[in-house]
Protein backbone atom coordinates (compact mmCIF):
# COMPACT_ATOMS: atom_id res chain seq x y z
CA UNK A 1 0.00 0.00 0.00
CA UNK A 2 2.84 2.39 0.85
CA UNK A 3 4.39 1.95 -2.59
CA UNK A 4 1.09 2.80 -4.27
CA UNK A 5 0.52 5.81 -2.05
CA UNK A 6 4.04 7.11 -2.72
CA UNK A 7 4.43 6.54 -6.47
CA UNK A 8 6.26 9.82 -6.86
CA UNK A 9 9.19 8.50 -4.79
CA UNK A 10 11.88 6.16 -5.96
CA UNK A 11 12.10 2.64 -4.50
CA UNK A 12 14.43 3.71 -1.67
CA UNK A 13 12.07 6.47 -0.52
CA UNK A 14 9.06 4.13 -0.75
CA UNK A 15 10.85 1.50 1.38
CA UNK A 16 11.83 4.15 3.90
CA UNK A 17 8.24 5.40 4.12
CA UNK A 18 6.98 1.84 4.61
CA UNK A 19 9.59 1.20 7.33
CA UNK A 20 8.62 4.39 9.17
CA UNK A 21 4.95 3.36 9.15
CA UNK A 22 5.79 -0.14 10.36
CA UNK A 23 8.01 1.16 13.17
CA UNK A 24 5.28 3.57 14.30
CA UNK A 25 2.97 0.63 14.84
CA UNK A 26 5.64 -1.39 16.61
CA UNK A 27 6.47 1.48 19.00
CA UNK A 28 2.81 2.23 19.69
CA UNK A 29 2.75 1.29 23.41
CA UNK A 30 6.43 1.67 24.24
CA UNK A 31 5.86 5.16 25.64
CA UNK A 32 3.22 3.85 28.03
CA UNK A 33 5.55 1.18 29.38
CA UNK A 34 8.42 3.67 29.65
CA UNK A 35 6.19 6.02 31.63
CA UNK A 36 5.09 3.19 33.94
CA UNK A 37 8.72 2.27 34.61
CA UNK A 38 9.53 5.88 35.46
CA UNK A 39 6.42 6.93 37.37
CA UNK A 40 5.62 3.81 39.44
CA UNK A 41 8.63 4.15 41.77
CA UNK A 42 7.84 7.86 42.16
CA UNK A 43 4.30 6.99 43.27
CA UNK A 44 5.84 4.47 45.65
CA UNK A 45 8.08 7.13 47.15
CA UNK A 46 5.10 9.50 47.37
CA UNK A 47 3.17 6.82 49.29
CA UNK A 48 6.19 6.30 51.52
CA UNK A 49 6.29 9.99 52.39
CA UNK A 50 2.54 9.99 53.13
CA UNK A 51 2.91 6.89 55.30
CA UNK A 52 5.77 8.40 57.29
CA UNK A 53 3.81 11.64 57.73
CA UNK A 54 0.86 9.59 58.98
CA UNK A 55 3.13 7.73 61.40
CA UNK A 56 4.49 10.97 62.85
CA UNK A 57 0.98 12.40 63.17
CA UNK A 58 -0.11 9.28 65.07
CA UNK A 59 3.03 9.43 67.18
CA UNK A 60 2.24 13.04 68.03
CA UNK A 61 -1.38 12.38 68.93
CA UNK A 62 -1.21 8.88 70.47
CA UNK A 63 2.27 9.10 71.91
CA UNK A 64 4.67 6.22 72.27
CA UNK A 65 2.18 4.35 74.48
CA UNK A 66 0.29 3.12 71.37
CA UNK A 67 2.85 1.68 68.92
CA UNK A 68 0.11 0.03 66.81
CA UNK A 69 -1.08 3.43 65.62
CA UNK A 70 2.42 4.27 64.39
CA UNK A 71 3.03 0.95 62.66
CA UNK A 72 0.04 1.33 60.33
CA UNK A 73 1.66 4.38 58.71
CA UNK A 74 4.97 2.56 58.40
CA UNK A 75 3.18 -0.41 56.84
CA UNK A 76 1.51 1.93 54.35
CA UNK A 77 4.92 3.39 53.51
CA UNK A 78 6.45 -0.03 52.90
CA UNK A 79 3.48 -1.31 50.87
CA UNK A 80 3.45 1.67 48.50
CA UNK A 81 7.21 1.47 48.00
CA UNK A 82 7.00 -2.25 47.28
CA UNK A 83 4.07 -1.75 44.89
CA UNK A 84 5.85 1.00 42.96
CA UNK A 85 9.02 -1.05 42.65
CA UNK A 86 7.08 -4.18 41.66
CA UNK A 87 5.28 -2.34 38.86
CA UNK A 88 8.53 -0.87 37.54
CA UNK A 89 10.43 -4.16 37.77
CA UNK A 90 7.65 -6.20 36.15
CA UNK A 91 7.26 -3.64 33.35
CA UNK A 92 10.94 -3.33 32.48
CA UNK A 93 11.17 -6.95 31.29
CA UNK A 94 8.52 -6.70 28.53
CA UNK A 95 9.76 -3.18 27.71
CA UNK A 96 13.29 -4.44 27.07
CA UNK A 97 11.96 -7.51 25.22
CA UNK A 98 9.83 -5.44 22.84
CA UNK A 99 12.50 -2.77 22.46
CA UNK A 100 14.95 -5.50 21.41
CA UNK A 101 12.38 -6.91 18.95
CA UNK A 102 11.90 -3.45 17.42
CA UNK A 103 15.66 -2.90 17.05
CA UNK A 104 16.07 -6.33 15.42
CA UNK A 105 13.19 -5.60 13.05
CA UNK A 106 14.75 -2.26 12.15
CA UNK A 107 18.11 -3.89 11.38
CA UNK A 108 16.38 -6.57 9.29
CA UNK A 109 14.43 -3.94 7.34
CA UNK A 110 17.62 -1.95 6.71
CA UNK A 111 19.46 -5.08 5.54
CA UNK A 112 16.71 -6.12 3.13
CA UNK A 113 16.24 -2.57 1.86
CA UNK A 114 19.97 -2.27 1.15
CA UNK A 115 20.01 -5.63 -0.63
CA UNK A 116 16.98 -4.63 -2.69
CA UNK A 117 18.61 -1.31 -3.63
CA UNK A 118 21.80 -3.10 -4.72
CA UNK A 119 19.80 -5.55 -6.86
CA UNK A 120 17.80 -2.69 -8.35
CA UNK A 121 21.01 -0.77 -9.21
CA UNK A 122 22.54 -3.87 -10.82
CA UNK A 123 19.38 -4.42 -12.85
CA UNK A 124 19.38 -0.79 -14.04
CA UNK A 125 23.06 -1.03 -14.97
CA UNK A 126 22.44 -4.16 -17.03
CA UNK A 127 19.51 -2.47 -18.78
CA UNK A 128 21.66 0.58 -19.53
CA UNK A 129 24.42 -1.63 -20.95
CA UNK A 130 21.92 -3.35 -23.26
CA UNK A 131 20.62 -0.02 -24.49
CA UNK A 132 24.13 1.34 -25.06
CA UNK A 133 25.44 -1.77 -26.81
CA UNK A 134 25.61 -1.40 -30.59
CA UNK A 135 23.31 -3.72 -32.49
CA UNK A 136 25.07 -6.77 -33.83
Amino acid sequence: VTGILHREYNAAKAMEAAAVEELKGMRRFMGVMDTMITVAPLFGIFGTVLGIISSFEMLGSAGIENPLAVTSGIAQALITTAAGLAIAILTIFPYNFFNNKIENALMTMETYATQLEVLNDKHRQSLNRREEAPPA
